[in-house]
């Protein structure tokens, strides 16, 4: 069990940071791509689907007030996020692992 818990706070942990990195390396890309050739925009395009990607969870449920989560406290639901996606990745690995064994 511990193993297990383990595994899905590892794979949040790499969401987590993915995700703010993907973050920061669009927000860059943005200014970057500002009065500049289209290629840099369409690298731009896929940054923020990449984002749009990691953020799915919270994306589906922002229906929260900013007010509930003031300055810092907005890693809340993005820890949540990330724990949401480390639970569905483990739970995908361990379902494709169980339906080749059989």
């Amino acid at each position: 069990m511990i193993r297990k818990a383990s595994i899905v706070v590892g794979i949040a942990a790499v969401h987590f940071i993915a995700a703010k990195l993907i973050v920061a390396l669009t927000m860059q890309m943005g200014m970057f791509a500002a009065g500049s050739s289209r290629a840099a925009g369409y690298l731009g395009d896929i940054l923020v689907w990449i984002t749009r990607v990691l953020f799915f969870h919270v994306i589906t449920l922002s229906l929260y007030s900013r007010k509930w989560f003031p300055g810092d406290w907005i890693y809340v639901p993005a820890v949540v996020n990330s724990l949401l996606w480390g639970i569905t990745i483990y739970g995908l690995i361990c379902f494709v692992k169980r339906f080749r064994s059989r």
